[in-house]
């Protein structure tokens, strides 16, 4: 408080003091600016579709947070994946460098990206944001063309039941309107779905299948390492459910997981946006990026007025 001009004052105990028919207004002290912090936020945007995560990105986080250190990373993910290897590498140099990372998910976070965003405390998505699943994609034997992992390894599955139900149709058609018996019922049955089955299961490369299996398990086993890094480092038993699910129940690779099914689903730590008062200031840095159109991995410095 300001000190009075002129005479001192001398403060008279509240209990002795005079009544005053004039009491002086209360006086009020102007609180001054809020104070000032700066958030360290990482874009990672790579996002265009000839492009995706690769060593070079891994490399290019690595520049961008050369001799940096701190307690909080705000990571900003738009992507559509690319090399989980080099997703996990990318989290295991934030991990070294942070005490805790928020990831924020303005649009997309699919494939790679997601297993980024499950490396971190806490994620931040809007209601049109995506996750995706972690069915890593496989190459095709025949033409080339990036499939699920999980169409390799259904199929056997999903033959086996066609051939249960093809013998299992034909066994009764020839007990209850041929009349045959028991024993050559199942025998006819049984050849029937057999010559059926065997030019489809001829195509089939155990090598492929095996491989399919091992991408897999990759897909699930590091998002298990993410989870129990951070998100569920108290519940690793939710961890594993989690990051099975994302493996195996998902209906395709480009499915989109919104909000309400990652909180819902998958026990992930999600947060609306909207309710995050720092992407007032991170917002208009991602979307001058954004609209350049170009991917980018860029460390930056926001400054942000802390309110009451």
């Amino acid at each position: 408080m300001a000190r009075a001009r002129g005479r001192s004052r001398t403060t008279i105990p509240a209990q002795v003091r005079a009544p005053s028919n004039n009491p002086t207004p209360a006086t009020t002290t102007n609180p001054g600016p809020p104070p000032t912090v700066t958030l360290q936020v990482l874009m990672f945007i790579v996002d265009e579709p000839k492009k995706s995560i690769n060593k070079e990105s891994l490399r290019k986080v690595e520049r961008a947070l050369e001799n940096v250190q701190g307690d909080k990373l705000y990571l900003v993910i738009q992507t559509r994946g690319g090399d989980p290897f080099s997703a996990v590498r990318i989290m295991k140099v934030i991990h070294k460098k942070f005490r805790e990372v928020i990831s924020i998910v303005p649009s997309h976070a699919m494939s790679a990206g997601t297993l980024m965003a499950l490396g971190t405390n806490k994620i931040y998505m809007q209601a049109k944001s995506m996750l995706g699943p972690l069915d890593l994609p496989s190459e095709h034997p025949n033409d080339g063309s990036w499939i699920s992992a999980l169409d390799f390894r259904n199929t056997i599955t999903t033959l086996a039941g066609l051939s249960d139900t093809i013998a299992d149709v034909r066994y009764k058609f020839l007990r209850n309107k041929c009349g045959l018996g028991k024993k050559d019922a199942a025998k006819e049955a049984l050849s029937t779905a057999t010559h059926f089955m065997e030019p489809i299961v001829k195509q089939i490369d155990p090598y492929h299948l095996q491989k399919s299996v091992r991408e897999l398990k990759i897909g699930w086993w590091y998002a298990y390492d993410l989870l129990v890094a951070r998100m569920m480092a108290t519940n690793p038993s939710q961890a594993w459910d989690t990051a099975k699910t994302l493996v195996n129940d998902f209906p395709a690779h480009d499915y989109g997981i919104f909000s309400n099914d990652a909180r819902l689903l998958l026990s992930l730590a999600i947060e609306d946006l909207d309710t995050l008062a720092e992407w007032r200031v991170i917002k208009p840095v991602f979307d001058t990026i954004d609209n350049l159109g170009n991917d980018a991995i860029v460390r930056k410095e926001v400054d942000y007025a802390q309110t009451p």
